[in-house]
């Protein structure tokens, strides 16, 4: 053994190292750990599900795939929500080259198990192939493995539409840094599609935050030039990629915003609202323990009661953590330093409600329609990960480093995880009494369980990791020391995918693939119109994760979004971006029965019966069938019009005429060309039915409106006879033409509203993108990536105790009697309490008006 002592604090010096054999070890290694964790759904044993997958991304897809296969690109669906302009809404990811890859060719399950997996697999590959830029194989495994396999990756893997944005991410920083690096404009092309296909997955927000961590990454890398030129560049590039990924994406983002100015969302949220999901510091010991509060915080109250617990998972491990402190070390590189910036202002960010920075975030234009503020954890992973990635190379590289640093970190998080976690099961040590019936003994033999497992993981897995870095940094043999590192990224692909082996929610196919006895039933009826399910639980909020639920009883009810899979509409479904006049209706048409008829609900579908309901009430399955005799046809000749000016009549003349708008058309008409009085007669009969075109014979035998009971949107347009015919709202949602009497044929055609705008933009776009492939030259002189930067050694110290001292005064406010807390920190902190979360059910009566 060599006697030879290592240099102290050798300086880390990145080296551009070619491919090779490592690499695809490397590669292989990620490949098949996740072919491993998720072997149910890759080999189709088993099919995705859960919350947001059963409530929008599987119905939305389902839709998109069967146009596809049908030779349709139907924008329009007229199953959900007695109509939903699909394509604007965004969620099906209409333009995302996955959809194209896999939907128009297999059965929508399959389709969606594979879409959700190759996504996880490609942010990974496309990490690895990003950081292998600036350090070796194995730093790049680690990063990939962090960032891939994140919290935040986690906690979206039930909104598909996310999952497919995420793995845009890598791609836009590398293409920003081709750019930068070399001073040519092919990696501003590579980064500006990548940013338009974050807009394609079809969740916008992931845009805005991808956005501004590039922002805050070129002020980063401005900030550290050496030359005015430099600045400029750094600043022009990361604008010229901005400009042209909004560009190429204005094809969906322009129907889009036109979808969100005619919704609640236009103008902002309130500051509740957009504080909704904020990282509560409670949340503390999750990071150093993922089951800290166990797996899917079943029944307890620490998160506001009722919360979506997955969306707090900001899991990284003590592993990775512990590596990106490492890696900050070498924070006089302006490439580590960016990312040690980066993720400090993403811890501040993600706090939301917590600090002073959301006190007027609502007011910030297209931001401020962005609630939970947790997902800046993006920022947090993406730093992590990258700092990680050098910490490994650090370490695997000649030169002595001090632990003490980090050993000192980990302790601190250790020891404030332990602090929190004391005060928040508090009661259940001192007053142990509360809980003492069986499901309660049950939770708590649940909860231990959860618990030991993750605490046993983390000091195992984290302790062999400590005793291999401890030994590398000692080592003083080149490749002795790199196989000491080795197992490293796998150590923390282990401590990732052990902390969130439930995270994965799966069920039989038949699930998707059976109809529910319920669907059968009302498909079977020839008088069927619209349908309207009533659940009586969610689809699955960890709330009633706690008590065994039978999923399928679940679905029988036909709520949410589900009706289409089994070719029925239905007069429901969920997004976050609803239409605001149909929003309107829903909320001011009362008595229940009488809005169920005028949009034409023939058949309730409830999971328990409910009384006082007239008509026949029928059991399938678990599931029970009312159905209500007196829905009104969808196309239907209406007169004794009340006539008023705008949306804010609409909802009083709803809340004044109560039932009486069976028999009466409110409509928006400054012509009024119908008496208000006048009583009409005639029929109107659906001749033709297609998603964007509808075509009604009419049989007027006096002047009348034309209802038809379909969502109100700017898109539409409709013809009489030939002649353009205006569109009036009627009862605030739906639509109404004039006809005057005889016979008439009106057609309704659908184009998303902003489309062609879209389509303009979305060209010039792409003609900016072909022009920076083909540019011939560099337009800038190289700008190294790794450039020393002369800002003091301490200086990670002076930023990360700056923004702690924000955050502390941010939960401080003065009051008549000196210092207090302020009330944006009310409720920060939660003690134990069972079965809270039930409490905040919503209950089925919520939907029946009773």
């Amino acid at each position: 053994m060599s006697t030879e002592k290592p240099p102290v604090e050798a300086a880390w010096s990145p080296e551009r190292r070619p491919w090779g054999l490592v690499d695809l070890l490397a590669i292989a290694a990620w490949t098949a750990a996740l072919a491993f964790f998720f072997r149910d759904a890759l080999f189709f044993g088993k099919a995705l599900f859960y919350f947001d997958i059963t409530e929008i991304n599987y119905p939305y897809r389902d839709f998109l795939a069967k146009s596809l296969r049908a030779g349709r690109f139907s924008t329009w669906h007229p199953g959900i929500n007695n109509g939903l302009p699909l394509f604007a809404e965004s969620q099906a990811g209409y333009l995302h080259p996955l959809k194209y890859f896999l939907y128009p060719w297999m059965s929508t399950w399959r389709a969606l198990n594979l879409d959700t997996i190759l996504s996880v697999w490609l942010t990974g590959l496309f990490t690895y192939g990003w950081l292998r830029r600036h350090v070796g194989p194995i730093g790049a495994l680690t990063g990939a493995a962090l960032f891939g396999l994140s919290g935040f990756e986690w906690a979206h893997l039930i909104h598909t539409s996310m999952a497919n944005a995420l793995m845009s991410v890598p791609l836009a920083f590398w293409g920003l840094e081709m750019a930068w690096d070399g001073g040519r404009l092919r990696g501003i092309a590579l980064g500006a599609l990548a940013l338009a296909c974050q807009v394609f997955a079809g969740h916008l927000q992931d845009t805005i935050l991808t956005g501004g961590a590039l922002g805050i990454y070129a002020l980063c890398r401005a900030a550290t030039a050496g030359s005015r030129t430099g600045r400029v560049k750094a600043i022009g590039f990361v604008a010229l990629l901005g400009a042209l990924g909004v560009a190429v994406a204005a094809v969906q983002w322009v129907p889009s915003k036109d979808l969100l100015d005619r919704s609640p969302r236009e103008g902002g949220l309130t500051w509740e609202q957009i504080t909704y999901g904020s990282w509560a510091p409670e949340l503390l010991p999750t990071l150093a323990v993922r089951e800290a509060y166990g797996t899917l915080a079943r029944d307890t109250d620490w998160p506001d009661g009722y919360y979506p617990y997955h969306e707090m998972n900001a899991y990284l491990g003590l592993i990775g953590m512990a590596l990106a402190f490492v890696g900050a070390g070498a924070c006089r590189d302006r490439w580590v330093a960016s990312w040690i910036v980066l993720g400090g202002l993403g811890a501040v960010f993600m706090l939301g409600r917590f600090t002073a920075l959301f006190d007027h975030m609502n007011l910030v234009p297209v931001v401020g329609s962005s609630r939970i503020p947790v997902r800046y954890h993006l920022w947090v992973s993406l730093a992590v990960a990258a700092l990680a990635s050098v910490g490994v190379d650090r370490l695997a590289s000649p030169g002595r480093f001090r632990l003490r640093s980090t050993a000192a970190f980990v302790l601190a998080m250790l020891a404030g995880s332990i602090v929190i976690a004391t005060y928040v099961y508090f009661p259940a040590w001192t007053d142990s009494r509360r809980w003492t019936t069986p499901e309660h003994l049950e939770h708590f033999r649940w909860l231990g369980r959860e618990v030991a497992i993750g605490v046993g993981r983390t000091l195992g897995l984290g302790l062999a990791a400590w005793w291999l870095i401890a030994r590398a940094a000692k080592e003083v043999a080149a490749r002795r020391r790199a196989w000491l590192i080795a197992p490293i990224p796998l150590l923390v692909m282990l401590d990732l995918l052990g902390s969130h082996v439930a995270d994965v929610p799966t069920i039989d196919p038949s699930y998707w693939t059976i109809p529910p006895e319920s669907a059968r039933r009302i498909k079977a009826d020839p008088s069927t119109i619209r349908v309207f399910g009533a659940a009586e639980k969610s689809a699955a909020e960890p709330g009633f994760a706690s008590r065994p639920v039978d999923f399928f009883e679940v679905r029988d009810t036909l709520a949410w979004s589900l009706p289409p899979i089994w070719g029925l509409s239905s007069a429901m479904g969920h997004t976050p971006i609803y239409p605001r006049r149909m929003l309107i209706f829903h909320d001011h048409a009362n008595p229940v029965l009488a809005r169920y008829e005028v949009e034409g609900v023939t058949h309730l579908v409830t999971g328990r019966p409910v009384p006082g309901y007239p008509g026949d009430i029928q059991k399938a399955g678990s599931a029970y069938i009312h159905r209500l005799d007196g829905a009104q046809p969808r196309a239907r000749l209406m007169g004794q019009p009340v006539y008023v000016a705008d949306e804010a009549a609409a909802s009083k003349a709803l809340d004044d005429l109560g039932a009486a708008i069976r028999d009466r058309v409110i409509v928006e008409d400054p012509g009024r060309p119908l008496p208000e009085g006048a009583a009409v007669e005639g029929s109107a009969r659906i001749a033709v039915d297609q998603d964007e075109r509808v075509e009604v014979d009419v049989e007027a035998r006096t002047p009348a409106y034309l209802v038809l009971a379909d969502t109100y949107d700017t898109g539409w347009s409709a013809t009489l006879d030939g002649q353009a015919a205006p569109i009036r709202p009627a009862f605030a949602g739906f639509r109404a033409v004039f006809v005057p009497k005889g016979s008439h044929r009106v057609i309704f055609t659908y184009e998303p509203a902003g489309l062609r705008t879209g389509l303009v933009l979305t060209a010039i776009g792409l003609i900016g993108v072909l022009a920076c492939l083909a540019w011939p030259r560099p337009v800038a002189e190289p700008d190294p990536a790794h450039a020393p930067v002369s800002w003091p050694r301490t200086w990670p110290i002076w930023f990360g105790g700056l923004l702690l001292a924000f955050t502390l005064a941010s939960a401080v406010k003065l009051g008549p009697g000196g210092p207090m807390l302020h009330p944006r920190w009310e409720g920060s902190l939660h003690r134990f309490t069972w079965s809270a979360g039930i409490d905040a059910i919503k209950p089925m009566s919520k939907y029946l008006g009773r």
